[in-house]
């Protein structure tokens, strides 16, 4: 006699031919770590060298002259939950260096959320004096409203400041309602402007580990403000820090997800007031070894780099990177307090 199908057994088939027309099984196991690794860039000899635990650092390809690109990876004898737990913190990331000041960027904090950034009277004057150039990144608007403001008869070095609060601001409004399509370009005095939007898009398609593994979270980081996720929480940092010798207010978008036993946390710098244009980093751990894999990949974008002995220049700033990556590890180190 014939039967009428289950629940359980018509769900069950759904769930078989959404498989087949997906081409992957309806409950894919989660990936083993070292296929994680392989598909970031590390080849076997390097996924080896991980259980010496000492960082291991490995190339990435490129995509334009401008770029530097560089991955690492170490293995630490810390319980994944523990490690994971220091990746989530927001704000400063357990991985930054040199950090003077931070803080978190809203969107109805206005300005003041910005009030605790000072700059020198050094830098003062270089912001005055802005033109087009690599001094100061800036737009055109940005600078003819810093003239504008100089012929002011109430002019003043505070009003400056908080004129600058307001630039950054506007920007980190920009990016939250319009992503990085709404990213405004440096004009430059020679050569067409840098465009961080163009490089940040290059470097969000330029990640194997979202594009196989988390297709959604990739399209959101991707096409940001599309809606993130379920289980993606993110924030908008701000950090003061030291770069090339010089203070610079750097702005951050923050993603972090829990994934695969670890976490994952991505982080994009969508304004640097000078010596980089913009960058990505992909940070996150996971199990391995009775111990914990902590991975780092960080795309920067420099003019610097670009134009006449640009090998050259690549050579000395993968180094200069690889350097500031193997300082990321010795403060995780320091945080973590279980290293070998």
């Amino acid at each position: 006699m014939h039967r009428k199908p289950s629940h359980a057994v018509a769900l069950s088939g759904l769930l078989g031919i959404s498989s087949i027309l997906s081409g992957t099984p309806a409950f894919a196991a989660p990936p083993a770590t070292e296929e994680v690794l392989g598909v970031m860039g590390m080849d076997k000899e390097q996924i080896a060298e991980l259980a010496q635990g000492q960082p291991v650092a490995y190339a990435l390809t490129e995509g334009r002259d401008d770029e530097i690109a560089a991955g690492i990876a170490w293995l630490l004898p810390a319980p994944s939950i523990k490690v994971a737990e220091h990746l989530r913190q927001e704000n400063p990331d357990p991985l930054d260096v040199d950090v003077t000041g931070y803080g978190l960027l809203k969107e109805h904090g206005g300005p003041i959320s910005l009030a605790p950034i000072v700059l020198s009277r050094e830098e003062i004057e270089t912001l005055s004096a802005a033109e087009p150039g690599d001094a100061f990144n800036l737009s055109a608007a940005e600078i003819d409203s810093l003239k504008t403001l100089k012929q002011n008869a109430k002019f003043f070095e505070g009003r400056l400041l908080q004129h600058y609060r307001e630039i950054l601001f506007r920007r980190f409004e920009a990016y939250r309602r319009q992503g990085i399509s709404a990213i405004a370009p440096y004009v430059r005095e020679e050569g067409p402007d840098s465009k961080p939007s163009l490089e940040l898009r290059q470097a969000a398609n330029a990640s194997p580990i979202l594009n196989r593994y988390l297709p959604a979270l990739h399209k959101a980081w991707r096409d940001y403000p599309k809606p993130l996720p379920a289980g993606a929480d993110e924030a908008f940092p701000w950090v003061e820090k030291k770069v090339e010798n010089r203070p610079a207010v750097i702005l951050r978008h923050r993603i972090s997800m829990d994934w695969n036993g670890g976490v994952l946390v991505l982080t994009r710098e969508f304004y640097a007031p000078h010596s980089y244009n913009s960058s990505q980093w992909i940070t996150g751990c996971l199990p391995y070894h009775n111990g914990t894999v902590v991975f780092q990949q960080v795309r920067s974008y420099t003019d610097q780099v670009a134009g006449i002995a640009s090998d050259v220049k690549h050579i000395i700033g993968r180094k200069l990177l690889k350097d500031k990556m193997l300082k990321s590890y010795k403060r995780l180190c320091a945080v973590v307090d279980q290293c070998r």
